[in-house]
């Protein structure tokens, strides 16, 4: 059993630490996380039919500004092995999964918060031009800082079960929550106020401010506002002058 939450520890820090970003958006989902799951404890067919039942809850999940509504690969590389190991039904997994989540969020706010500081020590690299401690800054020390955050939660939830995980997060003060709560809830802010500074030019704001009115009262699906996007850009484009340059 130990050697088990060992390897869900290392999955979900693996999982989650984005050294390969679109790998990582992809292998963080409940149905990808259910294949290796179900090689570790031997059995596939529970791996693989929670870990869709997982997938439909979190399908349509989206994170505005990188703020994250809940962790599902904590969820996942919990539930999962407590339906195997305890023979439950996709429904009692969903249930499982729902405060580890919560909890993943939370750490995720704590992590984001903490590594505030490598930013501060970041900007006086750079008025020194130091890049190698830039590099490091911006990919070593957070994959350092960030392992024992996922390791934890995930070794502890397979080895003492749910329980624990419910108990933890009953024990962390109101203050405590709270305020990560509102310091995650400043992230969408943030991540609409990058995505202007990215467009930069007013000519495409316009197509930033009807995109995201588009979103919020049409009632269309994110994939597709995706396709309707997708074609925009592309009708767009086509019509732009050429200023010279071959196609």
């Amino acid at each position: 059993m130990i050697m088990n939450a060992i390897l869900m520890g290392l999955l979900y820090y693996f999982a989650t630490c984005r050294v390969w970003y679109g790998f990582s958006q992809v292998i963080r989902h409940p149905l990808s996380l259910a294949p290796i799951i179900g090689l570790i404890f031997g059995n596939m067919e529970i791996a693989l039919i929670t870990g869709a039942t997982l997938e439909m809850m979190y399908l349509g999940s989206i994170a505005p500004g990188g703020n994250i509504p809940a962790d599902e690969a904590l969820a996942a590389c919990v539930a999962i092995p407590i339906a195997i190991q305890a023979n439950v039904s996709p429904e009692i997994a969903v249930a499982v999964a729902v405060p580890v989540g919560l909890l993943g969020v939370l750490l995720d706010q704590f992590r984001r918060t903490f590594f505030t500081v490598l930013v501060h020590i970041a900007d006086k690299a750079a008025e020194q031009a130091d890049i190698a401690k830039i590099r490091r800054l911006a990919f070593l020390y957070p994959l350092l800082l960030a392992f024992p955050l996922r390791f934890i939660p995930a070794f502890v939830g397979n080895v003492f079960g749910v329980d624990a995980i419910s108990a933890f997060m009953d024990a962390v003060p109101y203050w405590v929550t709270h305020g990560l709560t509102v310091a995650g809830n400043i992230l969408p802010a943030l991540g609409f106020a990058l995505t202007i500074v990215i467009i930069g030019k007013r000519k495409l704001l316009p197509f930033f401010i009807t995109g995201f009115f588009v979103v919020a009262y049409s009632g269309i699906s994110i994939i597709g506002i995706a396709i309707f996007g997708f074609c925009v850009a592309l009708i767009y484009t086509h019509f732009l002058p050429n200023n010279g340059q071959e196609d």
